[in-house]
């Protein structure tokens, strides 16, 4: 016995099944594309946000590693990492030749609990723990402990 496909007629529309797989795919489409297109200033503050995670990190290591002092500082909307208050001796950044600083993008605001701070030889942050703000949409936080000087989101 041959089965036998019959042929869609002019003007048919579509079948249940056809309709059915395009409002899913569209469903799919708007609850994981959509939210992403929301606008590049997200993506700027995460990204800032790792990126000034990232350098207080690598100040506790440095710290740590020299056993000696390292300054964060925080001006305006810049991190920067030194080896004295004044930033006259500026911690490298180590994938480049040049002063590790951190600036936020248009948009993006960075405050500390502390202002400016520094790690001691043993990695522990100077007075106490920090928090760290980043202001956009949305705002994002990390925190420096007291004790240890954990660095984390």
């Amino acid at each position: 016995m041959i089965m036998q496909t019959r042929a869609r007629m002019p003007g048919a529309g579509f079948t249940l099944i056809e309709m059915i797989v395009v409002v899913m795919v569209l469903s799919v489409l708007a609850v994981v594309v959509m939210p992403r297109m929301s606008g590049p200033n997200d993506f700027d503050t995460q990204a800032f946000h790792d990126r000034a995670l990232a350098a207080v990190r690598y100040a506790q290591k440095v710290a740590i590693a020299q056993n000696t002092t390292v300054f964060v500082i925080t001006a305006g909307n810049v991190l920067s990492l030194c080896f004295d208050a004044g930033c006259a001796v500026a911690v490298n950044d180590p994938a480049a030749t040049q002063v590790l600083t951190v600036a936020a993008p248009s948009g993006t605001t960075l405050t500390s609990s502390a202002g400016s701070f520094s790690f001691d030889g043993l990695g522990r942050p100077s007075g106490g723990a920090v928090v760290f703000t980043v202001g956009g949409t949305p705002t994002r936080t990390f925190t420096v402990e007291q004790e240890t000087g954990y660095v984390h989101p």
